[in-house]
């Protein structure tokens, strides 16, 4: 069984060597061969290669900044309540996971927030 700090650890690497870094080369090695989004517009499954490949084409010249989240774990599930700033646009979101043998392999994300307004504060 996955416990909550590898959970946390999983979506830290996610947040801060992935995202942070724009280094979508990562994918593969934090997402499982199957990725499974629950998104607002429905559920659909990819392969790690297809989103690092949907990530570095939609986002390989974005200015990803001021990225700042809280993780909240038990188990295999985790939950990232956030806030960033790409291209000068706030998004904020509330987005939880599954981790299994040490990869994120599922995700429920119901929206994200594009005209952010939480502060710094919202995440203590």
């Amino acid at each position: 069984m996955t416990t909550a700090d590898e959970s946390k650890a999983v979506l830290s690497r996610w947040y801060d060597e992935m995202w942070s870094r724009k280094n979508f080369a990562l994918v593969p090695e934090i997402a499982g061969p199957i990725y499974t989004r629950h998104e607002a517009n429905g559920t659909r499954r990819v392969t790690a290669e297809e989103y690092r490949d949907a990530l570095a084409g939609n986002l390989a010249n974005a200015v990803v900044e001021d990225l700042r989240y809280r993780l909240i774990a038990e188990d295999d599930r985790v939950v990232a309540i956030g806030t960033w700033k790409i291209d000068g646009q706030q998004w904020d979101w509330v987005q939880a996971f599954r981790v299994e043998h040490g990869k994120l392999v599922e995700t429920w994300l119901s929206g994200i927030n594009f005209d952010g307004q939480w502060t710094p504060d919202v995440l203590h």
